[in-house]
């Protein structure tokens, strides 16, 4: 039954039959579901990262009041959630045969004249020694300064070295690594899986003479539309789907206060790539369209697989004036501009100029686009080339 028919735009019909398609497509869904479990591995492990603790064990001689002194304040030391066990013996051999044993980390002993020493099996933990060692040294200053008939506070006094930042990070430094790389894999995975898709689906119509077919009942702006609306709005879910994931899963794994530094940022990257991807959405149509048969898309596609590669690059290693000038270049603000958004001070109307640049190139982009498609799609004798296809009048 054509449009015509049914009263339904014709593009419309177009892009429900992309839409089913994908959807009984088992690659495509395969391939979302190992996004979402990438989504929650990454969570996972960043809330198992961030949650561990440790549990050291020393041994101690009961006899030993300095040794159990100097443990006792190692614990006020230690990061939150580790934890710092004593176990009592009778003597340093004890204490050794614990050692060898396995059964306890170290063991902290009486040593020449007033020092303690750490013993352990083949290596000493560095970061149990650390945490005794300060915790020796202010017990000692503690005793030497109550033996010298003074305190603590008055050895020290104007030992403290302050620390003061010109430039504070306004953003947790693991925050402003992890987020560039999310965004710029998230546009270029998804943009490659999507644009391919609708190359390849231009391809086969052509090779398998189905779009002779299509053309007669469908005009081929509308077979346009309809491919980068039904693959656009496809993309526009899955990336709202894994953003609201990961914002999910923050909130769940006590991650919550990041929610507030990200929400604008990932909001922006979500227009952005909607924008930046219609803009790409046509172009690869003609990509797909200067192609008679699969093996000719590595040809027609590498100019855009090289576009995204060069973003997702961006997103790693971008920064400085190169991030500032990006965030105004169309698809390549679709990763610097949520970049920037987190990692600096940005006005608002910033954002709101490079989107409209983005627009403005989609616009561009899909005229041109659609020209080129129109006055390609139906050469299947050949490979066309771009320079041919401008050449031609009409």
């Amino acid at each position: 039954m054509s449009p015509a028919t049914t009263g339904t735009p014709a593009w419309r019909v177009v892009a429900e039959r992309e839409v089913r398609t994908k959807l009984r497509d088992k690659p495509f869904l395969v391939s979302f579901a190992v996004l979402v479990l990438l989504v929650v591995a990454g969570l996972v492990v960043s809330a198992l990262l961030g949650g561990r603790t440790s549990t050291s064990e020393v041994a101690v001689v009961g006899q030993d009041a300095r040794a159990a002194a100097v443990v006792e304040g190692a614990r006020g030391l230690l990061p939150p959630g580790d934890r710092l066990e004593v176990q009592q013996v009778d003597d340093a051999a004890e204490a050794e045969q614990l050692v060898r044993a396995g059964d306890v980390d170290g063991a902290l002993l009486a040593g020449d004249g007033d020092d303690l020493e750490l013993v352990g099996a083949d290596e000493v933990d560095a970061g149990l020694a650390d945490v005794l060692a300060r915790s020796a040294q202010a017990e000692a200053l503690e005793r030497n300064a109550a033996a010298a008939g003074t305190t603590t506070q008055d050895l020290l006094r104007g030992s403290t070295l302050d620390q003061r930042l010109l430039s504070p990070p306004d953003v947790d430094p693991v925050v402003a690594t992890v987020l560039p790389f999310a965004f710029g894999f998230l546009f270029f995975l998804l943009a490659i899986q999507f644009g391919m898709a609708i190359a390849q689906s231009v391809v086969e119509e052509k090779q398998s003479r189905v779009v002779e077919i299509l053309a007669a009942a469908v005009p081929l702006r509308s077979l346009l539309v309809g491919k980068v609306a039904a693959n656009g709005a496809l993309a526009l879910v899955q990336v709202v789907l894994l953003v609201g994931i990961a914002l999910g899963g923050l909130a769940l794994t006590g991650r919550g206060d990041l929610l507030g530094l990200l929400g604008a940022p990932v909001l922006w990257f979500v227009l952005f790539f909607v924008l930046g991807f219609v803009a790409l959405a046509c172009v690869w149509a003609v990509a797909g369209s200067l192609a008679t048969r699969n093996e000719d898309l590595q040809s027609t596609t590498s100019p855009l697989l090289a576009v995204l590669l060069a973003v997702f690059y961006l997103g790693l290693f971008g920064g400085g004036s190169l991030l500032v000038v990006a965030s105004y270049v169309p698809v390549a603000s679709t990763v610097a501009m949520p970049i920037r958004l987190v990692t600096g001070d940005v006005a608002w109307w910033e954002p709101v100029v490079s989107a409209a640049l983005v627009l403005l190139a989609a616009v561009l982009l899909v005229r041109l686009g659609a020209r080129l498609y129109e006055r390609s799609l139906l050469r299947t004798d050949r490979r066309t080339s771009v320079r041919e296809v401008l050449r031609e009048r009409g």
